[in-house]
């Protein structure tokens, strides 16, 4: 006769799978001494510089006002117009 084995498998989940595991956020040590966070990747106080060189097709993608002040400033030479 041939006995049955009574041991049941179960599902093994490891931690990372799950997603409850949250690791520890990562640290700079070394050149800068000591143990700190590490730095944002963007700055909040960042702000784009104005576009000075337009090119004729993308002038056919704005909107009216925006198109008007943009000619205005290229007859007044303040923009560059590309070609």
């Amino acid at each position: 006769m041939m006995k049955k084995l009574g041991a049941e498998t179960k599902a093994n989940a490891d931690k990372f799978s799950v997603g409850t595991f949250y690791p520890p956020a990562p640290t700079l040590q070394g050149e800068w001494g000591g143990l700190e966070k590490m730095p944002k990747r963007r700055r909040v106080d960042y702000k784009k510089p104005e576009k000075t060189y337009w090119h004729i097709y993308s002038l056919q993608n704005l909107n009216s006002e925006k198109f008007i002040k943009v000619v205005n400033k290229i007859l007044k030479k303040e923009y560059i117009l590309i070609k």
